[in-house]
């Protein structure tokens, strides 16, 4: 007998969860933030690009901008990613239908649009890391909480303990992508080069990329991701209604600790570690990412504190449409961005003002804000997260 196939239909509005469509909406802000001063430069030097500006105090923003923002936001993406893992789960065990054949076509499709987004657009591309990290999740989804927070630990130092074995062992670079010889290129060919111009250096940039993003960038993404499946599990949303005064007081604590970190932990790594030590990397990014996890998650726990009350989830309400469609947004700041800065586009590659740059990628965001609410007064769901689903669904059926 054929089993009857399982309807494809989104959540309806009325049964997502809001807190987590503002936070996404966040995290998209975020990322455009970031990512388009991934846009205005090329990975073979970005750092140092923005380094070498002729205004000392445009180099100052940048500084203080990327302590603030860099991996924060793909934190608060990722852990939302974990997170959604667990309620698709969840839903699927109640209604008894097939997650495991579900789960494996929605991250092999999701891979499909990473491969895409390369190929087609830019190489900073997070969604084929998170097909991969989707994949091991869903391997180890029965895994007790105990072992997914050890695990989750272990890939979110990774780098920690690969810089450290490399003092011993000859191990390639985990941080570092650079040629310098390779800019002026990239800034000729970005900036004034036709479309398959473009798209060829991309491909050799993304392949020098490579290494950092298997060893340094991959790891972290997969530690986050099992920390959000986690805190799904223990429903954390669900929390701060409850006990608000606690958790008001854990989020201040949190963001304290992550300010302090974000303002002394180079200074207090190199009062610890002697500037000549073959230690002192992995000291100094081990001092990063905990000071990274502290801001990150002071984030997430702020916005989630904020929705816990009427007033300040209405304030911030807005955040939701774009949260609501955070693939089809994640992917169209990637065409409006390659348009703002490529050859093919308006060609502004190698802008040197990075604090009006920041003005273009909040302008883009309201403009996605606005886009966003008017397509789901109409649909449940973005054009992309429906074709996504669609292709997830197909051919299932009810057990």
């Amino acid at each position: 007998m054929i089993s009857p196939t399982i309807e494809i239909t989104a959540v309806k509005p009325q049964n997502r969860i809001a807190s987590l469509d503002i936070l996404r909406g966040f995290a998209l802000l975020g990322i455009a933030m970031v990512n388009i001063l991934g846009f205005n430069a090329s990975f073979f030097d970005f750092g140092g690009f923005y380094s070498q500006l002729p205004d000392p105090s445009q180099v100052h923003f940048y500084e203080v901008f990327i302590g603030l923002f860099a991996d924060k936001f793909i934190f608060l993406f990722s852990f939302l990613f974990g997170y959604g893992i667990w309620i698709q789960y969840h839903r699927f065990t109640v209604k008894q239908g097939h997650f495991y054949a579900f789960f494996i076509r929605r991250m092999g499709f999701l891979l499909l649009f990473g491969m895409a987004h390369v190929l087609f657009l830019w190489a900073g591309d997070i969604l084929i890391p998170y097909a991969i990290a989707g994949m091991i999740v869903l391997a180890l989804r029965k895994f007790s909480n105990t072992m997914l927070l050890t695990l989750a630990a272990f890939f979110y130092f990774f780098v920690i303990f690969w810089l450290t074995i490399s003092v011993w062992i000859p191990l390639p670079n985990a941080l570092s992508s650079t040629c310098p010889e390779c800019m002026g290129q990239a800034m000729d060919v970005y900036a004034h080069g036709n479309y398959l111009s473009v798209l060829n250096l991309r491909l050799i940039e993304y392949s020098a990329f490579i290494p950092v993003n298997l060893i340094y960038y991959f790891p972290k993404i997969m530690g986050i991701t099992l920390f959000g499946f986690v805190a799904s599990r223990l429903q954390l949303h669900l929390k701060f209604e409850q006990q608000r005064r606690v958790w008001l007081w854990i989020t201040c604590v949190i963001l304290a600790v992550g300010c302090l970190a974000y303002l002394y932990y180079e200074n207090l790594v190199m009062t610890i570690i002697s500037p000549e030590s073959e230690f002192l990397t992995a000291a100094y990014m081990l001092g990063y990412e905990i000071m990274n996890l502290f801001l990150a998650s002071g984030y997430i726990l702020a916005i989630l504190l904020m929705c816990s009350f009427k007033a300040s989830r209405l304030i911030l309400k807005p955040l939701s449409y774009p949260g609501r469609m955070s693939l089809t947004n994640y992917l169209m700041q990637s065409i409006l961005f390659g348009f703002l800065f490529y050859g093919w586009g308006l060609g502004f590659f190698g802008w040197q003002n990075p604090a009006q740059i920041e003005i273009f990628a909040i302008l883009i965001f309201l403009l996605e804000v606005l886009t966003s609410y008017f397509w789901l007064q109409k649909f449940e769901q973005g054009p992309l997260e429906h074709l996504w689903k669609k292709l997830s669904y197909r051919n299932l059926s009810r057990r």
